[in-house]
């Protein structure tokens, strides 16, 4: 009957340390929100800007169905071959990436 004391007290021993490390852990992850809120806010912002101005641009006239030749196409280059750049076609630039989890 002796084990009835020791166990009631491993018991409350049990609870007062899962109560502290539940401290623990609310405190580290408030601390950590804090910090990737500190981060976020001193971060640089978006580098794409608008540009405003009361002036519009048109694109240039092209010509009209009617006055195409059969094959025309309208670019209006006489028949010169198009180049498209070098590179590979319908691929997007490489993305930087940070340090990930």
């Amino acid at each position: 009957m002796n084990q009835r004391p020791d166990l009631a007290s491993a018991v409350m021993e049990r609870d007062r340390s899962r109560s502290r490390m539940r401290l623990v852990t609310v405190t580290v992850g408030a601390a950590s929100l804090a910090t990737a809120g500190v981060v976020a806010y001193n971060l640089p912002g978006s580098t794409q800007t608008t540009a405003v101005s009361g002036t519009t641009t048109t694109p240039a006239a092209r010509p009209s169905a009617a006055n195409q030749e059969p094959g025309d196409d309208g670019g209006g280059d006489g028949g010169a071959a198009i180049t498209a750049p070098s590179g590979t076609f319908g691929q997007a630039p490489a993305q930087a990436t940070s340090g990930g989890s």
